[in-house]
């Protein structure tokens, strides 16, 4: 226990330095096992493959490259048109649409950072060029991001599924709600606000043909995840047959629709996506020879022991979790705190009688929150660069959304039901 004592610090240590998670994961192990038992090298190889032999994380390199050709093919600008045309001409109209265009956009992109890369730009220069502050341009952008891992068809979802052998359309449908509550708590501020902070309108007029036009290209973008959703709900396809038809579409309306998609974009895509997917595997294998490590030493019994000796009530327990959550939240990647943590946490909550489809929706959005909370909410980051702001101004605008984030969390925690609903509506529960 000592060496594993030893390597633990070792982890804590590199991932504080800034070391990327998979070198921080891997070195851990790599030392435990070498001041172990060295014959255990054989291990890593056979782990590291079982990790990622999933036929449902197979739908994950497939989603992220049918996201990045629906960048190439401009669908961000479309959906924020599309939106602009129904809401724009509220007081603070831009905000709306810009909540409402990453809501719908993350079912398409499936990840906070695709929205900020495929839409942020398109949002906050609108918004800039209407007159609005550029601090709070950057906030509604990073803030209404967040909805993108919970609205399906969602890659954390995939990847949670994928984990824990849980039901991809059950995590899908469970998302649902704690999303559309985040883009709702998102618009209430706004209209609350919007006479305080002076919220402009924005007055452009259409003729007829942009009103089809607009209309006809938001359409198209939509129905994309309307597709995977209702495929998948109705048993046409799986997950990973889903995230192929995703792709395909995707190209059919690049080429065939909007014409503005070349070969040269696809191959483009398709090394972006092949690069964004590998370091994810990688992540994912290394992980699973860390949860042999973590096996051997019994840790996941220990911690279990430990918890349980605190308290066997479900919300008790689920107030602790959310308060590590938060922590890991604050600064680590959504997708490897999913590797890490859930296989740990996920069973001590299955024995005190927490649903495993609602642990799972109060593990993401808490982490999914955590993306916009400082001091390394990535998204704030990336935000801030796009939109050409200090990122302590982005911080100090984002509070009030990140405030919101935290009260849904805290719903979501008290009332299961609201998670487990629409899966159970549809027989997935």
């Amino acid at each position: 226990m000592i060496e594993f004592t030893l390597a633990t610090v070792i982890l804590v240590v590199t991932l504080f330095l800034g070391v990327p998670i998979a070198f921080a994961i891997g070195i851990t192990t790599f030392i435990y096992i070498f001041t172990t038992n060295p014959q255990n090298i054989t291990v890593i190889p056979l782990r590291m493959f079982a990790g990622v032999d999933s036929f449902i994380l197979m739908a994950l390199p497939l989603f992220v490259l049918a996201a990045e050709i629906m960048v190439k093919a401009g669908i961000s600008t479309k959906l924020f048109n599309f939106v602009r045309l129904i809401l724009g001409r509220l007081r603070g109209g831009l905000a709306y649409v810009n909540i409402m265009a990453s809501t719908i956009f993350g079912s398409i992109s499936g990840a906070a950072l695709s929205d900020i890369a495929g839409l942020g730009y398109v949002e906050i220069n609108a918004m800039r060029d209407d007159g609005y502050k550029n601090d709070f341009s950057c906030a509604i952008t990073a803030a209404s991001s967040i909805q993108s891992p919970l609205i399906p068809p969602s890659n954390i979802a995939v990847l949670y599924a994928g984990i824990m052998a849980l039901s991809v359309g059950a995590i899908f449908l469970a998302g649902i709600i704690p999303g559309l509550l985040l883009a709702g708590g998102q618009m209430l501020y706004t209209a609350v606000m919007a006479k305080k902070l002076n919220l402009p309108k924005h007055d452009k007029k259409y003729s007829s043909q942009e009103v089809f036009m607009i209309i006809k290209e938001g359409a198209i973008a939509i129905l994309m995840p309307a597709i995977i959703l209702v495929g998948i709900l109705k048993g046409f396809f799986t997950p990973t047959e889903a995230a192929g038809i995703a792709v395909l579409y995707a190209v059919i309306i690049g080429f065939l629709l909007f014409r503005n998609v070349a070969v040269k974009d696809i191959t483009a895509a398709l090394w972006t996506s092949a690069q964004n997917s590998a370091s994810l595997f990688i992540i994912i294998s290394i992980s699973s020879v860390f949860a042999w490590a973590l096996g051997v030493e019994n840790v996941p019994e220990q911690i279990a022991q430990f918890l349980l000796g605190i308290t066997d009530n479900p919300l008790m327990m689920l107030l602790i979790v959310n308060i590590i959550l938060i922590i890991v939240g604050m600064w680590m990647e959504t997708g490897a705190a999913i590797v890490l943590f859930a296989p740990i946490l996920a069973p001590i909550a299955y024995k005190v009688g927490i649903h495993p489809v609602h642990f799972a929706v109060v593990m993401i959005v808490n982490l999914t929150v955590g993306l916009i909370t400082p001091p390394i909410g990535v998204v704030l980051y990336a935000t801030a660069a796009v939109g050409k702001e200090k990122f302590e101004n982005v911080v100090k605008a984002t509070l009030p959304f990140i405030i919101i984030g935290f009260i849904v969390v805290a719903v979501m925690t008290l009332f299961p039901e609201l998670a487990l609903f629409l899966p159970r509506y549809f027989g997935f529960i």
